[in-house]
């Protein structure tokens, strides 16, 4: 939910930000609000990035979620606004489609070593771990950054990571998982992830910069969500049953980055991004945003982001009504849309060592939801 935060430079200034390490604390606090309280998400977060000599920089981050609000799914109201699936055959005037509340807490850790060798090349290692009510993760990451020519003008990344993700599945919930499960609580799922992605970087002149990368995505495992619901055979024998996903997913994509000084205290970045997979998903994302450099202490910035998507193959649409289909959901994430992003960013410089931030954007996912992301920071320098 962090909003970037740039200085208006000149190139060259900006590129030895990117490059040069410092030690810092950062403290943040972070927000999510969805459709005026009926989801919020309260994030505390901490970051410290620590030089060991000219070499080695260690960064770590620890943060803290808390989750309250409501995901819509299908329920029978005869049976009581429960995730619990309803038993056989229910009456179609019982079926709804509605927010069912729920909360939840989430712990992250990440750790992230870089070694810069005597050309400058860097490599870096990073391990993640998340654990909340029923889901913990696991990331494992490398990167290494390698520069193609003396000046440092052109330079190519390439990166790794493999995550392995537990999803415990609740059996009083009534899942089909369950089946078997010989009298046990909960069934623990495994999803693994896999990705890669190259990039290239090229100082165009000395106010602008261009970089390009392409990445891959494949998920295995238990891709559904356990407290989603379908319908199935409304017109007929009507039935809720617990969402089926493909338990394979590969994704392609392509990104493209536009970094312009416009003036020593003013510039602009504008980003591309495209995406597909073979859940027939294709989406595109374009970005664009202005900083500005009011004084030496005091930044600005402002921004729009344009999203648009195709639906699932396994998406019906608004009613989400299936018969026998395999796979069938109703995550309103499958479905086609259009969203529109817009946000603002200041950063203040109260004393040397010192820096102060806050950012806001509103999310707005028209006749479907709308959502506000603010954060406020502090940034010491030691």
């Amino acid at each position: 939910m962090q909003l970037k935060i740039r200085h208006a430079l000149v190139l060259s200034a900006l590129l030895a930000m990117q490059s040069a390490a410092e030690d810092y604390v950062r403290v943040q606090y972070m927000g999510y609000d969805e459709n005026s309280g009926e989801t919020t998400v309260y994030t505390p977060a901490i970051e410290i990035n620590k030089d060991f000599g000219a070499d080695y920089t260690l960064n770590l981050s620890v943060t803290h979620d808390s989750v309250s609000g409501a995901s819509p799914t299908w329920y029978d109201t005869f049976s009581g606004a429960s995730a619990k699936l309803p038993e056989g055959v229910v009456y179609r005037n019982d079926i709804r489609y509605s927010p069912l509340t729920y909360e939840d807490k989430r712990n992250a850790v990440a750790l992230a070593l870089t070694k810069r060798f005597a050309s400058r090349d860097e490599l870096t290692a990073g391990v993640n771990y998340s654990d909340e009510y029923d889901y913990t993760s696991k990331e494992l990451s490398l990167e290494y950054l390698h520069y193609l020519d003396a000046s440092k003008n052109r330079s190519i990344t390439m990166g790794a990571s493999y995550q392995n993700n537990d999803v415990s599945v609740y059996c009083s919930l009534g899942n089909d998982v369950c089946d078997g499960a010989s009298g046990a609580s909960a069934v623990v799922k495994d999803l693994e992830v896999i990705s890669g992605e190259v990039g290239f970087t090229q100082i165009i002149d000395k106010t602008s910069l261009m970089k390009m990368s392409l990445f891959m995505i494949h998920e295995n495992g238990y891709l559904s969500n356990p407290y989603m619901r379908v319908v199935r055979y409304y017109d007929t024998e009507p039935k809720i049953t617990e969402e089926q996903k493909p338990g394979n997913r590969t994704a392609y994509g392509v990104t493209l980055n536009y970094t312009k000084a416009l003036r020593e205290d003013l510039s602009s970045i504008t980003d591309y991004r495209f995406y597909d997979d073979d859940w027939d998903i294709t989406s595109h994302t374009l970005a664009t945003e202005l900083n500005y450099e009011v004084n030496p202490k005091l930044s600005v910035g402002a921004g729009v982001r344009y999203y648009t998507q195709t639906k699932a193959k396994f998406y019906s649409g608004s009613k989400s009504y299936f018969t026998d289909q395999k796979y069938a959901s109703s995550d309103r994430r499958m479905a086609d849309f259009d969203a529109w992003t817009y946000k603002a960013n200041v950063a203040y410089q109260v004393r040397p060592k010192i820096q102060l931030t806050g950012d806001v954007a509103y999310y707005d996912q028209p006749d479907r939801y709308d959502a506000i992301f603010y954060g406020v920071g502090v940034k010491y320098r030691f």
